[in-house]
């Protein structure tokens, strides 16, 4: 799904707040996380699941198109781990 159907969707449910403002609080909501992860904070969202941040360090690779060693920089990256009633709900775990 696409922000731009989230929007849509979101606009649907919130019929009576104007398209601006459930716009911006969207992008609110996202700058919000953005931000906090960048800090390296952890969110937690009960029932949906946690976004924190994990760092790959650094390594050698291989360039897959001539075979070539390169380094790959030490970089960080998003995890996200689900809430168990999201993982029941997209039937991952099966009572």
């Amino acid at each position: 799904m696409k922000k731009s159907e989230i929007l849509k969707e979101l606009e649907k449910k919130f019929d009576y707040l104007p398209r601006r403002e459930v716009e911006r609080t969207l992008e609110k909501i996202l700058q919000f996380f953005s931000s906090n992860l960048a800090k390296g904070a952890r969110i937690e969202i009960r029932d949906f699941g946690t976004f924190s941040t994990k760092t790959r360090e650094s390594r050698i690779g291989r360039n897959p198109s001539s075979g070539e060693k390169i380094e790959i920089k030490k970089k960080n990256f998003v995890h996200f781990i689900p809430g168990k009633k999201l993982r029941k709900e997209i039937n991952v775990i099966k009572d």
